[in-house]
């Protein structure tokens, strides 16, 4: 038997031992119950939505069936040098331009699945004592978002013929959605009952969606990877919530802080998440770029995150002193892509995507050490996964950025993908300055004319707005979910996954020294009786006959 083996023994034992403890209790979770019936409820509604208001887009059905009077709901990847080539021939812009939508974007959108799907879960499997919850509430959350939000960010765009269009773009708008919740149940994690779980995503994807819609198509803010919009929103509306939600005495938050408990396996598992997010941050910040920009736009990302990786552990060896912490690492090496956010599809130069890599890595282990004491000895409000010091810093610190960037841009610098990186400087429709613009560029649409300072004005606006935004409606979310309809969990049943989960059976060391003991027994039996097989073929021949007697009683 081989040590492999040994272990497959163990775990098939312990399975068995699990299923006959859980198996005989009778008793039943009513709070379980309800969040499956409420489950239930949701998806059916969505069933009955989806009938009703929800169709392919334009360059999801047959090409036969495609009518030129629709404009497709997003341009893709076609450049505006593109489209002018193709008008020129004779060929209608729109066809080529959504002709192969699933080549030019499938690629990302896998990348992005992983993050959300896999690297997210991963990151955040950080407790010892809340693995499976962390991880299975968060692959449940991002089935119900993807749902969820192709509604709701269809209702805000809904075609002539009050329908939402579905296409892998939409897809992709849901899956950073998802990122959004997910960054504030992190402030959260271990403190929410799954029915709380869900009310939160119902309510924040709503507020997420109008707060995305004002940034970029009323506002029209540069943002192309949601530093503003998604990161710095979700981040201070989970802090929000947990204001109001897990406010506690100083003893209770002592208590909190001791369940928060990891192990060193746990730890593997979130530095697994956090390699994997690193890898895939680039495809996340540049999938909604232009394609002339969407090169830029990686490479900016990838320099970011390199150099907020250096900065956190140089910034933790100097400020630290003593030794590294897992869990400043990981977030302070992911916070470059969130500070790069904004400004990734910009010329702002390799050096400066540099510099602002490394000023959100510093900004990070900055905030775990000063700023996190604060907020749990003065407000008494703990963040269970660190999202101020990975978003909310680093998004205030991509909104300023930004707004710098967008002030000192000069069209000599950006050339031809001026228009394309400051849409909201295209001159406006009834203008002659924008009708000699669209000679070159056909498929160019009005701006507002705005100035570079302008336009750095606004990005200050809309960083403001969804701070508020995030702020009122967290308060307002957290005061919904106190509620005793929503079944909010005790402290003692916090960050446990035995409430909610069948947990393998743990052996103390001594247990364990005794299944090794009794399996190396049985080791040397079998070895014995090979021995007999072996080399004393009479002696098994004698005990078989003994057994004769036995079988014709029997018989």
């Amino acid at each position: 038997m081989q040590p492999g083996e040994r272990g497959n023994v163990w775990e098939s034992s312990s399975t068995i031992a699990i299923m006959s403890d859980n198996g005989g209790s009778k008793q039943s979770n009513p709070k379980l119950r309800k969040f499956g019936l409420m489950l239930i409820g949701a998806q059916l509604a969505f069933i009955a939505l989806f009938a009703v208001f929800v169709q392919y887009d334009w360059d999801a059905l047959p090409v036969s069936l495609r009518s030129l009077s629709h404009q497709p709901s997003r341009t893709y990847r076609a450049t505006h040098n593109d489209t002018a080539e193709l008008t020129a021939v004779g060929l209608d812009p729109r066809l080529q331009q959504v002709k192969y939508p699933l080549r030019d974007y499938f690629s990302m959108y896998g990348d992005i699945q992983i993050m959300i799907f896999l690297a997210f879960g991963l990151f955040i499997a950080c407790f010892k004592r809340y693995g499976y919850s962390a991880t299975g509430m968060a692959f449940m959350l991002c089935a119900f978002i993807v749902q969820w939000s192709t509604l709701v960010h269809g209702f805000f765009h809904l075609t002539p013929d009050n329908t939402i269009n579905l296409s892998l773009i939409t897809l992709i708008s849901a899956d950073f959605t998802i990122a959004a919740v997910l960054i504030s149940t992190c402030v959260l994690l271990g403190t929410l009952s799954p029915l709380q779980y869900i009310v939160l995503a119902l309510i924040e994807v709503v507020v997420y969606a109008g707060n995305e819609w004002l940034c970029l198509s009323v506002l029209r803010v540069v943002d192309v990877g949601g530093a503003i919009y998604l990161h710095t929103f979700a981040a201070y509306f989970g802090l929000a919530v947990a204001f109001v939600l897990n406010r506690r005495t100083k003893e209770c938050l002592k208590s909190l802080k001791g369940l928060t408990a990891s192990s060193y396996f746990n730890e593997l598992l979130a530095f697994l998440g956090t390699i994997l997010l690193f890898i895939y941050w680039p495809s996340f910040n540049s999938v909604f770029a232009p394609a002339d920009l969407q090169q830029r736009a990686v490479i900016n990302t990838a320099l970011a995150l390199l150099a907020s990786s250096l900065a956190t552990f140089a910034m933790s060896a100097i400020v630290f002193k003593e030794k590294f912490s897992m869990t400043v690492i990981q977030n302070g090496a992911l916070a470059g892509g969130v500070a790069i956010g904004s400004t990734a599809d910009l010329m702002i130069q390799p050096y400066a995507a540099l510099m602002i890599g490394f000023a959100a890595g510093t900004l990070t282990v900055i905030g775990f050490k000063f700023i996190a004491p604060v907020l749990e000895e003065r407000w008494k409000l703990l963040d269970m996964c660190g999202v101020q010091y990975l978003h909310g810093l680093p998004g205030l610190f991509a909104g300023l950025v930004s707004a710098l960037v967008c002030g000192i841009a000069k069209d000599e610098t950006y050339g031809s993908s001026y228009w394309e990186a400051f849409p909201a400087a295209v001159p406006p429709d009834n203008s002659s300055a924008y009708q000699k613009l669209l000679v070159e560029y056909p498929a160019l649409k009005p701006g507002f004319g705005r100035t570079p300072w302008m336009q750095a004005g606004f990005q200050v606006l809309a960083l403001l707005v969804s701070v508020l935004i995030a702020m009122v409606s967290g308060l307002v979310t957290g005061l919904l979910l106190k509620l005793s309809v929503f079944d909010p969990i005790k402290p003692a049943e916090m960050l446990c996954d035995d409430e909610l989960w069948l947990m393998p059976k743990e052996l103390s060391e001594d247990q364990e020294a005794s299944v090794r003991e009794t399996l190396e027994q049985v080791q040397k039996m079998l070895d014995s009786q090979r021995q007999k097989l072996a080399f004393k073929p009479t002696i098994v021949r004698n005990d078989l006959n003994g057994l004769q007697p036995c079988l014709k009683v029997r018989a």
